[in-house]
């Protein structure tokens, strides 16, 4: 009997856009036709920008192999500042521009965000000392803060939860993609014959490229699927009879103070957020010190451009794959358990192999188990809040956890270690092993509060709730089950 009970409080995303349409009465077909018009409509540009967002936050690091550092007179551990100055403010700003997008609208939040993280980019071509790149990476930092946490926010408006998980990994994937681009890009921008230095063609070019992309997002993104022109009367009405039947976000909801405080106090948002930020350790030190590890191997810096294509592809086929996995294991906490498993060994043989060839190899596979779980913990922390403010909120204190992973993983992998760097390598490992166990520990805590409230049958109480009082509750409505 409360097995049954437990199936039939399923969330209708848990079983399925078919079990969606049928429950709510909702035309399959005109919901087809709204995913693939909203889908051509934000994800393109969106991870074409993300593609470009990676790229211009880690090309300091394709600088530094072309030159930069020679050329400005770094030394000690000035390029490891100049990395971590960008996450001082990265860290601090994501939450306030979540609250700004939710004030002015994603199409016009983001595109002001990438037009100014972008001048910032093309300054640091302009840069003549230590002082002025680490000033200009401060201000990259305000600006690109809000992309990631923003867009994810914004995917909740227009996705029901099931819809959100296969999306969210593609758009991860665009920041792997562009690891595979990244070195050979950097290589061909720095043969440039010109009057400038080869490095600084780098940040030229990428910065006019990422300005074309936020044009492009002025001008054909909507801010939500209530006021969208590209859809039809008919198709309007049946994505938001499903997204209300989901509990995705509503943009008419108001902006709650106490929603705030509750995601701040919310132990499980934290829980996200830091595997969320060991997730992004491996991805963030991998982003920026691949090509000066595989360097350390004893390739040539041209080859180290070029070689530090094959992780980044690994991370990119494994962040593929993981769009489908949820589909046959429908388990987050287990998925992401499997994946930190294996990297945290894969860097644990990292840290003690001696040959180069076994090293770029653990490179690599380090990269393809480690990349996953930072969409797959993304859509669990979605599925599993509610409430407008709070989600938003939730979003960005995830994704600014990552920030903190960038301002620690500059200094991890230290010019005394090369070339074995095994303190950056032990460390990657052991957060692999603290996001298994943070893992486990929300598995069952999730398990056992679902079973409670199965137990406690407030089913009635659920239905006699006004839309203002749910949403005031959030994910602590008695009919919400936590996604496992």
């Amino acid at each position: 009997m409360e097995t049954e009970k437990t199936q039939n409080r399923q969330s209708l995303s848990e079983q399925g856009d078919a079990a969606l349409c049928e429950n709510t009465d909702v035309d399959p077909l005109l919901i087809k036709s709204y995913l693939l018009k909203t889908d051509l409509r934000l994800f393109p540009l969106a991870c074409a920008m993300y593609f470009f967002a990676v790229i211009d936050r880690n090309n300091v690091g394709n600088a530094k192999v072309a030159g930069m550092d020679k050329h400005l007179g770094l030394h000690g551990n000035q390029f490891n500042w100049i990395v971590s100055a960008f996450f001082f403010t990265y860290i601090f700003c994501e939450v306030p521009s979540n609250i700004v997008l939710k004030r002015v609208g994603p199409r016009i939040w983001i595109p002001f965000l990438a037009v100014s993280w972008s001048i910032m980019v093309g300054c640091l071509a302009a840069a003549k000392s230590y002082g002025a790149l680490v000033a200009v990476r401060v201000l990259m930092g305000v600006f690109e803060a809000g992309f990631v946490p923003g867009f994810i926010y914004m995917t909740s408006f227009w996705y029901t939860k099931r819809q959100q998980a296969p999306r969210i990994a593609l758009f991860f994937s665009a920041g792997m993609f562009a690891g595979i681009w990244a070195g050979p890009l950097a290589e061909r921008l720095q043969k440039i014959n010109g009057s400038l230095m080869g490095y600084q063609y780098i940040f030229i070019i990428e910065a006019c490229i990422t300005v074309g992309l936020a044009a492009l997002i002025a001008i054909f993104w909507q801010n939500y699927p209530e006021t969208a022109t590209f859809l039809t009367e008919k198709e309007r009405e049946a994505a938001l009879t499903m997204l209300a039947a989901d509990k995705a976000l509503s943009p008419k909801a108001d902006y709650s103070f106490r929603q705030v405080f509750k995601a701040l106090s919310d132990w499980t948002v934290w829980a996200y957020a830091i595997i969320f930020w060991a997730a992004c350790m491996g991805g963030v030190t991998q982003a920026i010190f691949g090509p000066t590890l595989i360097q350390a191997m004893g390739y040539t810096s041209t080859r180290a451009q070029i070689l530090s294509a094959v992780p980044s592809a690994c991370g990119f086929a494994s962040q593929i794959i993981s769009m489908f996995l949820p589909r046959l294991i429908r388990s987050y906490s287990l998925l992401i358990m499997g994946f930190s498993a294996l990297a945290c060994a894969f860097y644990a043989v990292l840290a003690c192999a001696h040959g180069s060839e076994v090293r770029f190899a653990f490179l690599c596979l380090s990269s393809f188990a480690l990349s996953p779980n930072m969409p797959l913990v993304t859509v669990w922390m979605s599925s599993n809040i509610l409430g407008v403010t709070k989600k938003g909120v939730a979003s960005a204190c995830t994704v600014m956890l990552g920030g903190v992973a960038g301002l620690i993983g500059s200094h991890i992998y230290r010019n005394r270690d090369s070339p074995q760097f095994k303190f950056g390598h032990v460390f990657n490992s052991v957060c692999n092993g603290v996001i298994f166990l943070i893992a486990l520990g929300l598995h069952c805590y999730f398990r056992y509060e679902n079973r409670r409230r199965d137990k406690d049958d407030s089913s009635l109480y659920a239905r006699t709730l006004t839309p203002t009082e749910a949403e005031e509750l959030c994910d602590e409505r008695p009919d919400h089950r936590y996604t496992l």
